[in-house]
C-alpha cells in the first residue's frame, strides 16, 4: 500500500506491505463555517451582544494566538468592527520566541489588525511589561502584561484543540501562559507531571485549574468578550462560540472532542505520528504529536514522529535536562515537564524521529534519528515483525486515538 505522509510542506511516501494491518486516525471531517463566526458574536453565550459590549468601551486590547497555532485569526479580526474604537492587538507568545514580519502578516493578513490600532508583541521575560498579582491556590507567582490593566475591555481569540497536559487549549489560556511571565508559566507547567494532567481531561487537571484560579485572580471576567474557534483538517473554521469566556471555551471543547478524538479498533506495535504546520516548527512543539498518540500504543511499541522540526529543537530547557547525564530533573526550570514526560515514555517504548534535525540531536535524547520514513518504518517492522499492528495519526498535534479495547 502506497501512503502519502504529510512533511512540511511536502509529502514523503510509504510503502506498506499488502498484508501489514494499518489503521489511520485523523480529525473527522467537518465542512467550513465561516458563518458560524458572525452568528456567534451576534448571539453569544451567557454574554451581552458584541456591539453593546464594544460601545460601553473606549480602550480595548485584543488578544490574539502566535505562530504556533492555526487559527485564522485574520478573518475573524476583519469581522470586528473597532476602527472607531482605540484597539491595541497583543500577540499572546507566552514564552515562545517573538513572531517575524511573515509571521505577523500570516496572524493578522497585514503588518497590524484589519481595524488599524497598535500592535504588541508579549514579552514573557519583560519585567517592566509586568504586574504582579500574587500567587494562585496552587503556588504559581502569577505576573501578567500590563496592558490587561490598561484597558476597560479584552477581545480574545482563540482555538480549542486538545492539549497533552492541559487537556484542551484556548479559553482561559489567553492569560496564563500566553500573556504571563516567564516564571509564571515555569511555576505552571511544572504541575504538567501530575497523572491527572494529561489530554481531554479538564476535571481534576491541576494545570487547567491554576489556569482558572489565576483567571480568578484577574477578575474582570466581564470584561472580556471571547471568541472560540473549532478548526477542521484544513484548518478551517468550522464551529464559533463567542461570549463569556469560561462558557464559549466549555462550549468549544465539546466541539472539539467531536472533531478530534479519534475511535481506533486496538493498541498499536507502531505509530506514525505527523505533526504538521505550524506544529512542526522546531521539536519542542513537536512533542505534542508523540504525547497525544501514547494511549494507542502497545507496551514495547514504536512511535514514529514525523515532522520537520524546520527551526530546529526550540527552547533548549528539556533538552539540556534530557542529554544533561545528571540523571537529575529541575523543576523550576523551564521545559522540566517535558523531559519528565519524555522519560517516562522511554521507559516504555522507543521513539523514531523523521526530521531536518542533525543526527545528534535526537541522539543525544535516546531518540533514533531518521530523515525518511520509509526507512524508519521499515527498521520498525524489522523489530516488532511483519504481523505488527501499524497506525497511521494524520495531525498528531491535535488528533487524539483512542482505542476501542
Amino acid at each position: 500500500m502506497k501512503v502519502e505522509i504529510p512533511y512540511g510542506n511536502r509529502f514523503q511516501t510509504l510503502y506498506t506491505s499488502d498484508g501489514q494491518s494499518v489503521e489511520t486516525a485523523s480529525p473527522k471531517k467537518t465542512l467550513a463555517n465561516s458563518g458560524s463566526v458572525s452568528k456567534s458574536i451576534a448571539a453569544p453565550t451567557k454574554f451581552d451582544d458584541f456591539d453593546s459590549f464594544v460601545s460601553t468601551r473606549k480602550k480595548l486590547l485584543v488578544v490574539v494566538n502566535d505562530y504556533t497555532r492555526p487559527t485564522p485569526t485574520s478573518n475573524v479580526l476583519k469581522q470586528l468592527n473597532l476602527r472607531s474604537k482605540e484597539a491595541t492587538t497583543i500577540i499572546g507568545c507566552g514564552t515562545h520566541r517573538e513572531p517575524n514580519r511573515q509571521e505577523i502578516y500570516e496572524i493578522l493578513g497585514g503588518p497590524t489588525a484589519p481595524f488599524g490600532g497598535r500592535l504588541v508583541v508579549h514579552n514573557s521575560r519583560d519585567s517592566k511589561g509586568l504586574i504582579e498579582l500574587g500567587s494562585t491556590s496552587r503556588g504559581t507567582c502569577l505576573s501578567l502584561n500590563r496592558l490587561l490593566f490598561d484597558c476597560d475591555g479584552i477581545i480574545v481569540v482563540g482555538s480549542v484543540e486538545p492539549h497533552y497536559f492541559a487537556g484542551y487549549t484556548g479559553g482561559r489560556k489567553f492569560l496564563l501562559p500566553a500573556l504571563a511571565g516567564f516564571e509564571s508559566v515555569v511555576m505552571n507547567h511544572a504541575l504538567a507531571v501530575d497523572d491527572h494532567a494529561r489530554i481531554t481531561q479538564l476535571d481534576g487537571n491541576p494545570v487547567h485549574e491554576d489556569f482558572m484560579d489565576a483567571l480568578r485572580l484577574f477578575g474582570r471576567v466581564e470584561d472580556i468578550f471571547s471568541i472560540q474557534l473549532v478548526l477542521n483538517a484544513e484548518h478551517q473554521v468550522s464551529y464559533a462560540s463567542s461570549g463569556h469566556i469560561i462558557h464559549s471555551f466549555l462550549d468549544a471543547v465539546k466541539q472539539a472532542n467531536a472533531t478530534y478524538v479519534a475511535s481506533v479498533s486496538s493498541q498499536a506495535d507502531i505509530v506514525i505520528s505527523v505533526s504538521k504546520p505550524p506544529m512542526d516548527i522546531d521539536f519542542y512543539q513537536s512533542q505534542k504529536a508523540i504525547e497525544n498518540v501514547k494511549l494507542a500504543l502497545r507496551d514495547d511499541g514504536i512511535i514514529i514522529l514525523v515532522s520537520s522540526c524546520r527551526e530546529g529543537i526550540g527552547d533548549r530547557g528539556f533538552y539540556n535536562m534530557l542529554t544533561s547525564g545528571s540523571g537529575t530533573m529541575d523543576s523550576h526550570k523551564f521545559g522540566f515537564h517535558k523531559a519528565i514526560k519524555m522519560q517516562k515514555l522511554l521507559e516504555r517504548a522507543k521513539i523514531f524521529v523523521v526530521s531536518d534535525l542533525p543526527a545528534a540531536v535526537p541522539s543525544a535524547m535516546s531518540l533514533t534519528p531518521f530523515t525518511n520514513i520509509q526507512t524508519a518504518f521499515d527498521e520498525a517492522v524489522e523489530i516488532k515483525g511483519k504481523s505488527a499492528r501499524v497506525l497511521i495519526v494524520y495531525d498528531g498535534s491535535v488528533v487524539v486515538p483512542v482505542p476501542a479495547c
